[in-house]
């Protein structure tokens, strides 16, 4: 008995020494204090009560010797969701970081609704205590109140206000006979693989200050890249063939599976009428229409994998527009794809005028040529006060109604596209406003394309 209890006393005096010398391994100066990769963790406006995907930065021991982090947690909680070192909840103690070494901090935010339509400003911090040293990192967010509606089916004249954005899961349908208008202002965000059907007429009314805005719901980034310039967050928006008079004014929609879709139609009524709206950076074709009349004035239509326009028979005008696809793959990991067709398709049966349009692409294998069906029949066009690629009159057919009059062919319109601020990073910001020096911009005060110069 006594032969074992002094063997329990050594073990256990050789524990507590194991343990004495592992705490004195730690430093307790407080000058050894964490760093961070980062001050403060901006979230961009999201959605009230829809959790946001994590966000990370990075702790870092730079002593010599470990630290022992007293308590980790946030000051006032609620909104904010953490997790430190792979462990979640809202607080931690006794966290240990080696010497020379580092931890992630992951956060994540789920705002409560603000019962209010503007968006509301959220901050919290986390708070580190080490060796009795506090210190903060900021944790910011917009947060904004949602209409949230889920298979939508319009099947009396409605409207849409700007009060809230609305968050669409599934499709909004517009059934036959009635007419759905989108007010200015009003923010409709798509979830993945959410659709426009109409049957009946879609009015999107915006104003230049305050435009209508169709897009995917993610606010949050891709590799660094944000999900507002990556393509194919959601579908698109389909016309059957019985919906006519439909209006765009002021619209930007954009980063889509594909952009406008019209089944075949009767092309002696109006089915589209287009101006001063911003078509953009879609996975699929932009603008495809069939047997339509439509008239596109003072637009941009740009990006697009597929092409930017495909026009099979039918009626159209198009004034004062910008078509330019610059559509980039980017790396093999994002998952997208280069295109290599034209930028404008025409197919037999079909009447097209260009007017004082830019028609371009140059980078990324993307092309800028206009595609004529082989052997085309009834096909009639005009480009009349247009910039086009040397490219554009190839494969032309032989059609004695063909005109091109007064065009500048082959010179670069010289857009003020921004790839990056940073060169060490792609940020795919495409500004297709003209330079100064751009041709496009003609000597008697004319331009060419939907945009003049502005600051």
């Amino acid at each position: 008995m006594n032969r074992f209890h002094s063997s329990l006393v050594i073990v256990l005096a050789a524990f507590f020494a194991a343990c004495n010398d592992d705490f004195e391994n730690y430093s307790m100066s407080p000058d050894d204090v964490l760093t961070f990769s980062t001050d403060t963790v901006a979230f961009d406006t999201i959605v009230s009560t829809i959790r946001t995907p994590f966000a990370a930065f990075n702790i870092r021991n730079t002593s010599s010797k470990k630290l022992l982090i007293s308590s980790v947690s946030l000051e006032k909680g609620g909104n904010f969701k953490i997790n430190v070192d792979g462990r979640a909840g809202d607080s931690f103690s006794d966290i240990e970081i080696l010497a020379k070494d580092s931890l992630y901090v992951l956060v994540a935010v789920q705002p409560s609704e603000n019962q209010s339509d503007i968006p509301t400003e959220i901050l919290d911090r986390i708070v580190f205590v080490t060796n009795g040293v506090r210190q903060t990192v900021v944790l910011q967010a917009v947060a904004q109140d949602v209409e949230i509606r889920k298979e939508i089916r319009v099947t009396t004249d409605s409207t849409l206000n700007n009060a809230k954005p609305y968050l669409i899961y599934d499709s909004l349908v517009v059934q036959a006979g009635a007419t759905l208008t989108v007010s200015a202002g009003s923010r409709l965000y798509m979830h993945p693989d959410a659709e426009i059907i109409v049957h009946g007429t879609l009015q999107l009314l915006g104003t230049e200050e305050n435009p209508v805005t169709i897009r995917g719901d993610r606010f949050d980034q891709m590799v660094g890249i944000p999900y507002d310039r990556i393509p194919g967050q959601w579908g698109g928006i389909y016309f059957d063939s019985e919906s006519y008079n439909n209006v765009i004014e002021y619209a930007q929609i954009r980063n889509g599976s594909y952009g406008l879709i019209f089944a075949e139609s009767d092309p002696l009524q109006p089915k589209l009428t287009m101006q001063n709206s911003v078509l953009t950076n879609f996975k699929g074709m932009l603008l495809r229409a069939t047997n339509c009349l439509m008239s596109i004035e003072n637009c941009e239509l740009s990006n697009a994998r597929d092409g930017l326009l495909t026009l099979a028979g039918g009626c159209y005008t198009l004034s004062h527009c910008t078509l330019a696809n610059y559509y980039f793959s980017g790396k093999a990991e994002y998952g997208w794809g280069n295109t290599k067709d034209a930028t404008v398709f025409l197919h037999d049966n079909t009447q097209a005028a260009f007017e004082n349009c830019i028609i371009w692409g140059a980078n990324y294998n993307s092309t800028s040529r206009i595609s004529f069906a082989e052997e085309a029949q009834n096909l009639h066009y005009t480009f009349r006060n247009c910039l086009f690629s040397n490219e554009a009159t190839n494969d032309d057919p032989t059609d004695p109604d063909a005109t091109i009059i007064n065009c500048i062919i082959g010179e670069d319109p010289k857009f003020r596209i921004i790839l990056s601020p940073d060169k060490n990073k792609a940020e795919f910001i495409y500004d297709f406003r003209l330079q100064e020096d751009s041709p496009a911009l003609l000597p008697d005060g004319d331009y060419i394309g939907c945009y003049r110069i502005k600051n």
